[in-house]
């Protein structure tokens, strides 16, 4: 399917104002009896539950798997999705939605330099100044600023760097993924190879011993839908029109979005300097856009399933 650059774009953030839900909704679900590790599995497990006969009924090609990627499938599904969701909701149960929010955010610089080095991608005037203003936006916005915010640990901050290394994983192995197989495939078989690893790392004994109340898990079924699985698939088709390094700082909208829902939803005060950040964020997806590489004027249909 070809879609245009700005149609792409439009993906991306769309994505990324999703993902922007993971953590307020964790945080509620946690406040309603569930723990991390339940989160991270059932939302994974729901989440597969949803693809499989969506995808079976409406894209049915896409269940095509050449038997040979299946090892290097399951190896990307363990790192960027088993354990990046363990990772992810353990480290907002320890520390905070903010501290997460910091340290997952690291990752545009991982992917901006790595894309370049393996991707053989141009450093481009533009992501070299969209790149800083992103990244320290993504500081301001979290309010890292701000010790009396940050309450960090020695697990908390090995479980948030991890969260970015598995990120720039994903979107450096993607690229790849999707230059053979559609994204539907992509998403299809990461959810579905996801939930092996996410049962047997969290405990499985304890994850599905104890029992969760009504709200714990209409919280855990949102996350599920709407930053798991429809932002999931929305990206997927996005990252095979655009650049991974442009798509990673496009995504920097995250934080953006869970700020501006931390406010509505649960009366989060934002300070000026937060507000700063929400514009430097902005500023730097706005200067991607103006400036048109001559990479961008052509879109190039991706190779079909051998």
């Amino acid at each position: 399917m070809n879609i245009s650059k700005r149609t792409a774009y439009i993906l991306m953030a769309s994505a990324a104002i999703m993902w922007g839900t993971s953590g307020v909704l964790t945080a509620a679900a946690i406040d309603n009896g569930a723990t991390a590790n339940q989160v991270a599995v059932y939302a994974c497990v729901i989440s597969a539950m949803i693809l499989l006969p969506v995808i079976h009924l409406f894209d049915r090609p896409s269940l095509r798997l050449d038997r040979r990627d299946l090892p290097a499938m399951l190896l990307f599904a363990t790192i960027t999705g088993s354990m990046f969701s363990l990772a992810w909701y353990n480290c907002i149960d320890i520390t905070s939605v903010t501290t997460a929010v910091i340290l997952l955010y690291s990752y545009p610089s991982l992917v901006t330099v790595a894309s370049v080095f393996l991707l053989k991608e141009r450093l481009t005037t533009a992501k070299a100044i969209a790149l800083p203003l992103t990244f320290i936006g993504c500081l301001l916005v979290s309010g890292a600023y701000d010790i009396d915010k940050i309450r960090l640990n020695l697990m908390g901050i090995g479980l948030g760097i991890y969260t970015a290394l598995a990120a720039t994983v994903y979107y450096l192995w993607t690229k790849r993924w999707l230059r053979k197989y559609s994204a539907n495939t992509v998403a299809l078989y990461m959810a579905l190879l996801t939930v092996p690893g996410v049962i047997l790392a969290s405990n499985p004994a304890v994850t599905f011993g104890a029992a969760l109340g009504l709200g714990a898990w209409g919280f855990i079924v949102l996350i599920a839908i709407v930053p798991s699985t429809v932002a999931f698939v929305i990206s997927m088709v996005a990252l095979k029109h655009i650049e991974a390094s442009k798509a990673s700082i496009v995504a920097s909208l995250e934080p953006v979005s869970g700020v501006i829902l931390a406010v509505v939803l649960i009366a989060e005060r934002v300070d000026m300097l937060q507000v700063a950040g929400v514009v430097l964020v902005l500023m730097g997806v706005v200067i991607l856009r103006l400036v048109r590489p001559e990479e961008d004027e052509e879109l190039v249909e991706t190779p079909p399933i051998k």
